[in-house]
Formats: structure tokens, C-alpha cells, sequence
């Protein structure tokens, strides 16, 4: 028997009945624990998806996370569909770039 475990944010768009409760709630465990989506937090409103069901209906499964107090650094976090296009996964790539910190006395 497989399980799936899906990460979804609140208000996903389009919503979909499929969704429990529990999913969004685990979603916003993340924000609880001091995270932050880095895509959603440079792209608010945008609506993409990391994934399809053979029907065409998408869902934003995939996700990077990093620590609230360093959100600043997040340069850029977009989905890269060219893995998924060209058949090596059904997943979109999460890229993620990151700034560093300045050093202390710099």
C-alpha cells in the first residue's frame, strides 16, 4: 500500500476536493516552526504548478523552505518544467538562489 504525504498551502489554486484539512495544516506547520515558502514569498499571487494529473489539472506539490530570519537572502525559487517536459520526472525542478550574508564587521 502506498501513503502519499502532500504539502499543500492554504487557498490553492484552483482548489481541489481532493485536499484534506490535514494538508494544508501541515503546510502551515512549516510557518509555525519559523519557515518560509521561498517561492511564494517572492511570488505572492502567482499561480504555478509543479506537477500534473494525466487530466491536465495541476497542483503545487513541491516546495523550498527557509528560515524566516534569513528570507532576505532569497534572491530567486521558480519551478524549471524542462526534467519534467523531457520525461525524466513528473515533477517540476524547485531551483533556489540564495544571496549570502554579509560578514560580521564588513
Amino acid at each position: 500500500m502506498s501513503v502519499s504525504h502532500r504539502v499543500i498551502e492554504r487557498g490553492h489554486q484552483p482548489p481541489h476536493k481532493v485536499f484534506g484539512a490535514w494538508e494544508s495544516a501541515f503546510y502551515d506547520s512549516f510557518q509555525a516552526a519559523g519557515l518560509t515558502d521561498a517561492f511564494r514569498h517572492l511570488h505572492p499571487h502567482t499561480i504555478a504548478h509543479s506537477w500534473y494529473r494525466l487530466t491536465g489539472a495541476g497542483f503545487r506539490f513541491d516546495h523550498v523552505f527557509v528560515s524566516t530570519p534569513n528570507v532576505g537572502q532569497v534572491l530567486a525559487c521558480d519551478y524549471d518544467r524542462e526534467a519534467r517536459e523531457a520525461g525524466l520526472t513528473d515533477h517540476a525542478v524547485m531551483t533556489l538562489r540564495l544571496g549570502l550574508p554579509a560578514a560580521a564587521g564588513t
